[in-house]
């Protein structure tokens, strides 16, 4: 799974203050993602990094 690159803004930058809205925004982004329980993500962790191995 690959994450959208769309978001060319660097969050990081100190000095930018983000608009109220903008956070808003960001929010109810990330709560339309993917959400897995623990035991999900370790599933594909672990498969994810044998891929990696070979």
């Amino acid at each position: 799974m690959k994450t959208k690159n769309e978001n060319s803004n660097n969050l990081a930058t100190p000095g930018k203050p983000m608009s109220q809205k903008k956070l808003a925004s960001l929010i109810k982004e990330a709560e339309e993602g993917e959400f897995l329980s623990l035991d999900e993500f370790k599933i594909r962790f672990d498969k994810w990094r044998l891929q990696r191995k070979k």
